[in-house]
C-alpha cells in the first residue's frame, strides 16, 4: 500500500542559476585572469579547499557552472556527520573531523550549523548483530567511541524503535550539520580572504603544457591562468573533466531525499542508520524528519534534472516505518532529487593527482558520504597543493590502489 499520498519534488537543477559573479584575481594580457590555483567546483570541497589555500597565502579562483552549494552540497535538510559504519580507511579522517566540526562555525564567523546527536546503527538479524559487534570493535580500535547496545539498551535511547531491532552500534560523537549553511560559510570566508569566484560559467577544458596544468578555459571564452595548479572538486563532473588523462572507476547516481510534513511528535532524536535496510533518518527542525539512505530517483542527462520514482518514495517510507513504527501515515511534503552523487567501485573516494600532470589534483567518488570528512580532506588537499607532498592520511585514497602492482604489494 503506497505511503506517499501527497508530495512535490524539488528539482534543484531546474531552479534558476545564481547570477554570474566574477571577481578578477589579476588581469593579464588578452583578458586572461591570472591566479595561483584554479578550483573547479563551488560545493563544500571546492569552497573549503579554496579557503585553506588562501589561508596559506595563495591567490585562488573558484569556478562553478551554477553557483555555491548548487548541487550535492546544498538543498534542504541536514547531512550526517558520522563515523558509525564507515569503511576502515576513513576512520582516521573521522577522528580528526570530530575535533573540527563543533567549533567550525566560530572559525568561519557564522551561527552554529553542527549538532552532536549521536548515531545508532541498527541490527535486526543474527548476522546483523555479529556485524554490529565487529563494527563496534573496529571503530574502537581506531579511536572512535563506539558501544554495542543490546535491544533493551537501544530502546532505552530510542523507545520508539521497531520490535525487530536486536542490537545497535552507538557512536555518541556523531551528529548532523546544515550542509547548505556550511558550504556558504566556507565560500564567504574564502572570499573575505580574497578568493575570486566565477559562477554560472562552464569549464570547457583544462590546459596542459608539458607536464603541468597551466589554466582553465570556459565555454564563454574566458581563460583563467593557474601559476601553481588546478584542483578538480566538482563531484559528479570530475570523471568527464579528467577523461583525457585518467580513467576513474566511478559513476553517478541520483538519490532521493524525503522531507516530511510537520508531525505532532518526532518519534526519535538520534541520527539513525541500519546494517541491512536502505534507510537513514534525521530530525529536521522541531517537527519534521528527513528520510534518505540510497533510494534512486530518475536522472535525465539532457535536462540535468532528477525526477522522483514513486516506488522509491514508498519503499523508503516503508523502511522508515519498519524502524520507527510511529512514522506510519507520515505525509511527505517534498522529494529532493536535484543532484547526482559520485560513486566509486570500492565504496570510498579517490583523492589524488593525475600521474602525468604534476599539479592537477582531484577528488570524487564520495559514495554519498563524503560530507563528514570534508573539513579534514579539504585542509589536506590544500596542504598537498601548497607543499607538493601527499599527506599520509590521504594515501589510502590514491588511484594506485586499483592497479595490479598495488594488489601484489
Amino acid at each position: 500500500m503506497p505511503f506517499a499520498t501527497s508530495w512535490h519534488h524539488v528539482p534543484r537543477c531546474a531552479m534558476p542559476r545564481q547570477p554570474s559573479r566574477v571577481s578578477r584575481t589579476g588581469a593579464g594580457t588578452n583578458g586572461t585572469i591570472m591566479t595561483d590555483f584554479v578550483v573547479i567546483g563551488a560545493g563544500v570541497y571546492g569552497a573549503a579547499t579554496a579557503w585553506w589555500l588562501a589561508r596559506g597565502g595563495a591567490r585562488v579562483h573558484v569556478i562553478d557552472e551554477r553557483g555555491v552549494a548548487s548541487r550535492a552540497s546544498g538543498g534542504p535538510g541536514r547531512r550526517g556527520v558520522r563515523a558509525n559504519g564507515r569503511d576502515v580507511r576513513e576512520l582516521a579522517l573521522m577522528g580528526h573531523a570530530y575535533a573540527i566540526w563543533p567549533g567550525l562555525h566560530d572559525e568561519l564567523g557564522v551561527a552554529q550549523f553542527h549538532e552532536r546527536t549521536g548515531h545508532l546503527l541498527l541490527a535486526e538479524t543474527a548476522i546483523d548483530v555479529e556485524r554490529a559487534r565487529a563494527q563496534a570493535w573496529l571503530q574502537c580500535q581506531h579511536g572512535i567511541r563506539s558501544e554495542l547496545l543490546d535491544a533493551d539498551a537501544a530502546r532505552a535511547r530510542e523507545p520508539g524503535l521497531g520490535r525487530d531491532v536486536r542490537a545497535a552500534v552507538f557512536c555518541p560523537e556523531d551528529g548532523v550539520a546544515d550542509h547548505d549553511a556550511t558550504t556558504r560559510a566556507y565560500a564567504a570566508a574564502a572570499e573575505r580572504l580574497g578568493v575570486a569566484m566565477t559562477l554560472g560559467a562552464r569549464v570547457r577544458g583544462i590546459e596542459i603544457r608539458g607536464d603541468r596544468a597551466v589554466g582553465v578555459t570556459t565555454t564563454s571564452g574566458e581563460r583563467i591562468a593557474a601559476a601553481s595548479g588546478v584542483l578538480v572538486l566538482a563531484n559528479s563532473a570530475v570523471g568527464d573533466l579528467l577523461r583525457p588523462w585518467q580513467t576513474l572507476p566511478v559513476w553517478n547516481q541520483c538519490l532521493q531525499v524525503l522531507i516530511s510534513a510537520p508531525l505532532e511528535r518526532v518519534p526519535f532524536r538520534h541520527l539513525t542508520g541500519h546494517l541491512s535496510r536502505t534507510i537513514s533518518l534525521k530530525t529536521e527542525g522541531d517537527d519534521r524528519v528527513m528520510v534518505s539512505g540510497g533510494w534512486l530517483a530518475r536522472w535525465d542527462d539532457e535536462t540535468q534534472q532528477g525526477t522522483p520514482v514513486p516506488e522509491s518514495v514508498d519503499g523508503n517510507l516503508a523502511e522508515a516505518v519498519a524502524v520507527y513504527p510511529a512514522l506510519a501515515g507520515m505525509r511527505v511534503e517534498a522529494v529532493e532529487v536535484g543532484h547526482q552523487e559520485s560513486y566509486c567501485i570500492d565504496g570510498i573516494p579517490i583523492i589524488d593527482s593525475v600521474p602525468q600532470v604534476r599539479n592537477l589534483w582531484y577528488a570524487t567518488g564520495w559514495c554519498g558520504h563524503g560530507w563528514a570528512i570534508a573539513p579534514v580532506v579539504s585542509q589536506l588537499l590544500a596542504r598537498w597543493a601548497l607543499e607538493d607532498e601527499r599527506p599520509l592520511l590521504l594515501a589510502p585514497f590514491s588511484h594506485a590502489r586499483f592497479s595490479a602492482q598495488s594488489a601484489d604489494r
